[in-house]
């Protein structure tokens, strides 16, 4: 009985998947972080840039 205890794996494969899960997600947390920053950067430049083709088009086209 003992012996049939030890050579049963279903609680391994549980315990693996689980540390698969774990580190997968460890892995998107730190990849999101990482690429928090370019996507800030990104937003911040595309709304430079708009806010600028704005304010050209204003002052080109205003009827004052």
């Amino acid at each position: 009985m003992l012996m049939e205890f030890i050579k049963n794996e279903e609680g391994q494969s549980i315990v693996e998947y689980s540390l698969l899960l774990t580190l997968i997600g460890a892995s998107m947390v730190f990849m999101l972080t990482l690429m928090g920053v370019n996507v800030a950067q990104a937003i911040g430049f595309s709304s430079v840039t708009v806010e600028s083709y704005t304010k050209w088009a204003y002052e080109k086209f205003s009827t004052r």
